[in-house]
């Protein structure tokens, strides 16, 4: 009996002991979601861009000699007109649409592509924010725009 109660009495001061660290249920704890974490660190545009990217190369390739995916090859899109790469088989809203690639139609495209292109065969939901587009556009006129990698 006698040891249990020097074991009880040793366990409330333990217990018991008082710091200085003051614990707050209600505090934040950190979050290790990937994309909240890249937003979180100061990256270039650039680099931004491409981690944003990598949702949209499973369609898409970026090299001069890349290959069509279920979306069209990307390679030296800026200044051509939608629906030109050879051996894609476009949707008639895109072949038909005359658009010319640029930063402003690039950026229309890629925050709602259904709204853009009415008919458009790309099955994205687009990119919300302006920042993450800018990111983008950024990253792919360097990689896919002769002369500039």
């Amino acid at each position: 009996m006698r040891i249990a109660i020097i074991f009880f009495c040793v366990f409330i001061l333990i217990s018991c002991n008082n710091t200085d660290k003051k614990t707050n249920i209600n505090e934040k704890q950190p979050t290790l979601s990937a994309e909240k974490s890249v937003n979180k660190i100061s990256l270039s545009p650039f680099e931004r861009g491409r981690i944003i990217y990598k949702r949209c190369r499973a369609c898409h390739s970026l090299d001069i000699e890349g290959k069509n995916k279920v979306g069209p090859n990307l390679w030296n899109i800026y200044g051509t007109t939608a629906g030109n790469k050879p051996n894609f088989n476009y949707s008639k809203a895109m072949g038909n649409s005359n658009v010319i690639w640029d930063d402003e139609t690039l950026n229309a495209y890629i925050q709602k592509p259904n709204e853009f292109m009415e008919g458009t065969r790309m099955s994205f939901v687009g990119i919300r924010k302006q920042e993450d587009r800018t990111a983008l556009l950024i990253y792919l006129k360097a990689m896919t725009t002769p002369g500039i990698k």
